[in-house]
């Protein structure tokens, strides 16, 4: 079976070693408590129809989660997850063409004091 596409983004960026320190989920975020952790979740958002023989625009949102009152290894990841895609927008077979949508947005607050990017990136793939 074929992985998801989120699950695709999701692979690339761990091998690239920009998940690195961070725990790494898919579809939503379930915090363990630990207020040191940092996580970075990837979930399908969307994107055009799927058809065969065609190339689909995927769109996958990329949530960056900071530790509890430390907002220096968040916005460092997101940088790098963003310089990493514009470096290598073709990075490999099984992603395609990759680009960051809506570039940087504001940054939310949780109530426990973390800071969290919701980074969105379209992926164009077709075979």
């Amino acid at each position: 079976m074929t992985p998801m596409m989120h699950e695709r983004v999701r692979d690339l960026f761990v091998d690239a070693g920009l998940c690195d320190g961070f725990v790494v989920q898919t579809l939503y975020w379930k915090d363990a408590g630990k207020k040191l952790d940092k996580f970075i979740v990837f979930r399908p958002n969307g994107g055009t129809a799927i058809r065969d023989d065609l190339s689909s625009e995927y769109h996958i949102l990329v949530d960056v989660v900071g530790a509890v009152d430390n907002n220096k290894d968040v916005d460092v990841a997101v940088n790098n997850i963003v310089e990493y895609v514009q470096k290598w927008p073709l990075p490999n077979d099984c992603v395609g063409f990759i680009e960051n949508m809506g570039s940087i947005p504001a940054p939310v607050l949780t109530s426990e004091g973390r800071l969290v990017y919701r980074l969105q990136f379209a992926v164009t793939f077709g075979e």
